[in-house]
Parts: C-alpha cells; sequence; structure tokens
C-alpha cells in the first residue's frame, strides 16, 4: 500500500512520509494506474497530501512552481484576473494535474489556484517527479497528453467567450450541472417533477466562469426564468422545467 503525507514537504527530510494510505479510489487513479509498480514508488515516496477549504488559495500568479499537483477529491479554480475582475481559465477535478507548465519551463505559475468547494490534492515534488519520469518514460507523455487536452479546453473556452452570449454560455453551464444532477441516484426525483440543482458557485463565481459579472448573471438568470427553462425553489437551488429551451439557447449563435 503506497502512502503519502498530510505534513508539509521539507525538501531537507529524505526520509519516506508513512502516514496516510491512499484508498482505494486514490489507487485507481488514472495517473496511478498507468505507471510501472517502480515509476509509482518514485512518484509517491515523498507526495504529500494537503487539504484546503472553499476558497481557500492553492497558489498565487507568480508564485515559484516546485512540483505538480494532483486532485483527489473537491474542485480547483484556476483564475487569471486584474482590477478586481477574474476570469477562470480552467477548472482542476479528480483525477486532473496541476502545475506543469511552470514545472517543466522553470518559471512561476501563470494564474492562481483556489478550491471552489472542500477540496483534497496531492502535491508531487519535483525530485520526485523527475526520479518517477526517469524510471518510467511513460509518465512525461501523460503529462504532455494532459496539456494537450488543456490547450483544446482553453481554446474551446475562448470560443464560447468571443463568439456566444452570456445566455448561451449560461444555459450550457445549467445543462451540464442538471444532466451531472440527474446522472446521480440519490438527486433523481421521486415525484414527477425535474430534479433540484444548484449552480455549484456563487452568483460571483459563476460570473468569472462565464467571463462576466455577478450583475450580468443575475439578468440572465431571471430571463431563463421568464422563458420557462427553469424555475427557483430557493436557498439558491433550481429546477429545469423546459430542457428543450436549454438546448436551443446553449446552441444558439450570439
Amino acid at each position: 500500500m503506497f502512502r503519502f503525507s498530510p505534513i508539509p514537504y521539507n525538501p531537507l527530510d529524505t526520509s519516506i512520509p508513512s502516514d496516510t494510505p491512499l484508498s482505494q479510489g486514490d489507487a485507481r487513479n488514472q495517473l496511478l494506474e498507468g505507471l510501472t509498480p517502480s515509476g509509482r514508488d518514485a512518484l509517491l515516496d515523498h507526495s504529500i497530501e494537503r487539504q484546503f477549504a472553499t476558497d481557500e488559495l492553492l497558489w498565487s500568479a507568480g508564485d515559484r512552481s516546485e512540483g505538480i499537483t494532483l486532485v483527489l477529491d473537491g474542485r480547483i479554480r484556476i483564475v487569471r484576473g486584474s482590477g478586481g475582475r477574474q476570469l477562470v481559465i480552467h477548472s482542476g477535478e479528480p483525477g486532473d494535474t496541476l502545475g506543469e507548465v511552470p514545472f517543466f519551463t522553470g518559471g512561476r505559475y501563470p494564474a492562481t489556484a483556489i478550491a471552489a468547494e472542500p477540496t483534497r490534492c496531492l502535491y508531487l515534488p519535483e525530485a520526485a517527479v523527475r526520479r518517477a519520469i526517469a524510471l518510467d518514460p511513460a509518465l512525461a507523455f501523460f503529462f504532455l497528453k494532459r496539456l494537450s487536452h488543456r490547450i483544446e479546453n482553453l481554446v474551446e473556452r475562448v470560443d464560447r467567450l468571443t463568439v456566444s452570449s452570456v445566455q448561451t454560455r449560461l444555459a450550457h453551464f445549467i445543462l451540464h450541472r442538471y444532466q451531472a444532477t440527474i446522472a446521480s441516484p440519490r438527486s433523481r426525483p421521486k415525484s414527477g417533477k425535474g430534479a433540484v440543482f444548484s449552480l455549484g458557485m456563487t452568483q460571483t463565481a459563476l460570473g468569472e466562469e462565464l467571463g462576466t459579472v455577478r450583475e450580468v448573471v443575475v439578468r440572465a438568470l431571471r430571463a431563463l426564468r421568464q422563458s420557462g427553462a427553469i424555475e427557483s425553489v430557493g436557498d439558491g437551488k433550481y429546477r429545469v422545467v423546459n430542457a428543450s429551451i436549454l438546448e436551443t439557447l446553449a446552441e444558439s449563435a450570439p
């Protein structure tokens, strides 16, 4: 059983942490599954478990990177901003790795990482990653593939921000949240009404996700309610009343 430590990493300490065993879910992580036993041992020997509360900062743009972060549970928002405005570049969810760009370029983080909800990560120090790549070169291709997918997603996000309207982006976001909700057996409605879902973040954070501001999000949500696409059920939760309206809006041109 591979183990990692929740104790902050000390680069002068070369002992192998052995406090907390990886759970079965962690052990099935795509990154860990794809490695040879020797490569996995090398990667996990000095890895550190870190936990973050909602809105807690993992790092700021400009900070020096010393390793790669593997998300085990929760979600991390990667944002850029200035003058009080922030834009979500991408999100890190369970199984995702973050921090590859400054790690491989030797530079600094280009954006800020914030926990969007209670989050648990595995921090992989530089020495451990380099040792694992030397033992298992397939790990380098794993990171290259992840970076390639991230570039594709970033291009798609830029397209949505520059070509589609806020209403279209919001409809697409709500459909995604709604479909994730109904896919969960615990969330399936017992009555004939649709499943209740939450936005999963504050309206301010949703504005950053959609490339706009809270006031515009409030107006867009009101318009969706007035169109009969969704209804508010209180406590920041909604129900999809007419999914076809959302689908039409999500596919519409600006």
